[in-house]
């Protein structure tokens, strides 16, 4: 028998020595191999199954799946961005992914593992919201004395866009508004709401249409008589995945006592991923202030009207200062992402 060299019999110590001393689930994720269970194989191993992605606002997104028989977890990536609020390694069957940019499609690629193999992978794809815009289409003061029915030209819409007529009438007598039309709308607008003060002569309303897409057209609001003391009509385009039914809720207040302060009515349930605009109206005042948190769209005149809007919907009334008013009326309207 031929001598064994001392070199290879110490190199045959070491590993002996090495696999006495490793645990075994160590060499089971570094092996060739993992650790076999009965009937186990790379080729075997199932991939996620119902793996979904959906868009829940504007940044985020809801993944969810359904576990294969046999795992140790999974591998989770996401393109375009870097993966957030998701583990690249989750343990459980779903997870939100956070930190997006709204109005941006992106994809999830999902593995089973099984120790150190990896099962096929599954994709799952969503666009998320986009961000719900105003834009000031057009705007009108009239004060013609006596007419029936006050225009507001120069309006430019979009085709199909969604469309705001927020009218604030003071007559010299009782208020009644009769229609809202013109060669900007498509057809005849629908009411969203209105309140007249009793003994006020005055009349806060919104209206809702959509656009024809024709430049320097016109709205023209009707009234139920000659009476026109003051008409104040703003044109509001609306942008956003919500082109169908866009208007979730809307809150009308108005008083013909005087005061300082104004504060629309309460949007119950409003969610913070909707956009809001609230428009206010007064017949004498010398101010008005821009509600926290909220743009300027139609600048505050300071004996009419202003307009605000915010990518954020609010369940709280919203309040304006101003000088002292013998009327004033707000509307708050909650604009939905679909």
């Amino acid at each position: 028998m031929r001598p064994v060299h001392r070199k290879v019999f110490l190199a045959g110590l070491v590993v002996g020595l090495v696999i006495a001393l490793v645990p075994s689930a160590a060499l089971a994720v570094f092996s060739a191999a993992p650790a076999v269970t009965a009937g186990v194989t790379a080729a075997t191993i199932s991939a996620p199954g119902g793996f979904t992605a959906t868009a829940a606002s504007t940044t985020t997104a809801n993944l969810s799946w359904t576990a294969p028989p046999t795992l140790t977890g999974y591998t989770l990536s996401q393109s375009a961005g870097t993966l957030a609020g998701c583990s690249a390694t989750p343990s459980g069957t779903s997870c939100t992914a956070t930190g997006l940019t709204s109005h941006t499609a992106y994809t999830w690629t999902l593995r089973a593992a099984y120790n150190n193999w990896l099962s096929s992978s599954v994709q799952a794809s969503a666009t998320t919201m986009a961000t719900v815009g105003f834009t000031l289409a057009a705007k009108a003061t009239d004060g013609t004395a006596g007419t029936s029915s006050s225009t507001a030209t120069g309006v430019t819409t979009t085709s199909g866009a969604g469309l705001l007529i927020l009218i604030y009438r003071q007559g010299s007598s009782a208020v009644g508004i009769t229609s809202v039309s013109g060669s900007a709308i498509s057809g005849t607008a629908t009411a969203i709401t209105s309140q007249a003060p009793a003994n006020s002569n005055s009349e806060v309303a919104a209206y809702y249409a959509t656009g024809t897409g024709t430049s320097n057209g016109t709205v023209t609001v009707g009234f139920s008589a000659s009476n026109n003391v003051s008409t104040s009509i703003d044109v509001v385009q609306l942008s956003g995945d919500n082109t169908v039914s866009p208007i979730a809720q809307s809150a009308v207040s108005a008083s013909s006592a005087s005061g300082t302060t104004v504060t629309g009515g309460a949007l119950s349930g409003a969610s913070a991923n909707d956009g809001e605009l609230f428009f206010a109206v007064l017949t004498t005042a010398t101010s008005m202030s821009t509600p926290t948190g909220y743009t300027v769209l139609d600048v505050p005149a300071s004996t009419v009207h202003g307009v605000w809007d915010s990518s954020s919907a609010s369940t709280a009334g919203i309040t304006t200062s101003l000088g002292v008013s013998s009327y004033w009326g707000t509307i708050e309207i909650e604009i939905s992402h679909g």
